[in-house]
């Protein structure tokens, strides 16, 4: 099913700002609609365009000194008499009616996506913004509007931002929850291309689409890997596994829950059949291994599908120490595996979510670590994943952090076996930086031969 998204405006003062918009949004899966669209349909234009917004998913409400056009008295009735609750359920709306103050059709727009419970996204314009060839307001529509707006705050709605051009106003739109919307709309059009289930696609993009370090471009591309680990390993993936009942149930139990969109009880499925098999460990070793790595790779692979790296990172350590138990060197070997693992494909596939488990690995990696040898490896490590991450976000964070473990790296590792480039570390630390780079990072630790 298609997003659906109505842009509301005065054409006559932002039809350039609307129709770039429209360019902008309107892509496979969404589609955008505008107040002329419903002109030659016949009927009341006011009965239309709530029919129209009964089944949007959201209004963009642009806010300028021109009112546009006012219903007649017939549409406006009708539309009374179909909503008697209208004035009672919006009160600023239902006291200007009662007063006779008139309400234009896109005003009425705003106020027939906030009765249907729709998004409204609201944007005033800066009195310096560009408008077009048939802008003429009137001291009356400045008025107007100006008391539109306070309806709409005392309605506890208010305008997100004031927009100066046709960018500013993207920025804002593509900054808001109507970037959700395209993620969902992305998420459902490839989901059905490649069969995913409808559950697991809508509790995906919802968490992709919440990661503040991505683009829309990025957000597709997370999309694209989620669904590709789903398809391979979740839908895919064993279900018969001949190992034991247990797992069997645990896998087809969390398939189940996982297409339904509740990947926090996929997970609980398998951590409990997990434990069931750790407490038979003495009894069928073998089978325990085998079973412990089918149902926690299965956890890791769903909580990289649905985008949370430390939950795919903690089923990595718990698989591990299962396994391995107090054997240190043997757990750490398994993780540096998995953790270069998560590593490589974080890296090659743009995904952020292996690199974000990758880094959770190393941090266990060097809580494991025992000698002054062992940290250096587990922060330059640490570094490389953080570095990576780093330089894909607008933030410095985790390219500070990346430095940090270089530096602690060096420091672990003994002057006197690389006396000269330890020495030129300690120079280069005092160098300032307006902002962390790989290549200043990792500097003093590219010829070590670490």
């Amino acid at each position: 099913m298609s997003a659906q998204i109505f842009l509301s405006t005065v054409s006559d003062e932002f039809r350039r700002y609307r129709d770039l918009l429209r360019s902008d949004l309107t892509r496979h899966n969404v589609d955008v609609k505008v107040q002329e669209d419903f002109t030659d349909l016949g009927g009341e234009t006011l009965d239309k365009l709530d029919i129209y917004i009964a089944d949007c998913d959201a209004v963009v409400h642009l806010v300028g000194d021109m009112t546009g056009a006012y219903p007649g008295e017939r549409g406006l009735s009708a539309l009374l008499v179909k909503y008697l609750d209208l004035p009672a359920k919006l009160p600023p709306l239902g006291a200007a009616l009662k007063d006779g103050v008139g309400v234009s059709y896109t005003q009425w727009e705003a106020w027939l996506a906030l009765y249907r419970g729709k998004l409204l996204l609201i944007a005033r314009a800066a009195e310096t913004a560009e408008r077009g060839p048939k802008y003429c307001p009137t001291d009356a529509s400045r008025t107007a509007q100006d008391a539109h707006l306070a309806r709409l705050r005392a309605a506890e709605r208010y305008p997100g931002c004031t927009f100066t051009s046709p960018d500013s106003l993207a920025k804002y739109v593509f900054g808001s929850a109507i970037l959700d919307l395209l993620v969902q709309a992305y998420a459902e059009g490839v989901g059905r291309e490649r069969d995913a289930a409808e559950g697991f696609i809508h509790e995906m993009a919802a968490k992709v689409a919440w990661d503040p370090n991505l683009d829309f471009e990025g957000k597709k591309q997370a999309v694209r890997n989620a669904i590709d680990l789903y398809q391979k390993e979740i839908s895919g993936g064993q279900t018969q596994t001949n190992i034991d009942a247990i797992v069997d149930q645990a896998l087809a139990r969390a398939r189940s829950f996982v297409d339904a969109g509740k990947s926090g009880l996929a997970q609980a499925a398998l951590r409990r059949a997990a434990g069931a098999m750790r407490r038979e460990e003495e009894e069928r070793r073998e089978r325990y291994v085998a079973g412990l790595t089918v149902l926690y790779n299965r956890e890791r692979d769903i909580a990289l599908a649905t985008y949370d790296g430390e939950a795919a990172a903690t089923a990595v350590v718990d698989l591990a120490e299962a396994i391995h138990g107090t054997n240190t060197a043997m757990v750490a070997r398994v993780l540096n595996s998995e953790a270069e693992a998560l590593y490589e494909y974080g890296r090659d596939q743009g995904s952020n979510v292996h690199l974000t488990a990758a880094i959770a690995v190393r941090r266990k990696l060097l809580d494991l670590a025992s000698s002054n040898n062992e940290r250096g490896l587990a922060n330059k490590d640490l570094g490389n994943a953080l570095c990576t991450l780093g330089e894909r976000e607008s933030g410095t964070a985790h390219l500070e952090e990346a430095i940090e473990a270089y530096r602690t790296a060096l420091d672990e590792w003994m002057r006197e076996r690389v006396p000269l480039r330890w020495a030129a570390a300690q120079r280069r630390r005092s160098r300032p930086s307006a902002r962390p780079c790989r290549k200043e990072a990792a500097i003093a630790c590219r010829s070590n031969g670490r």
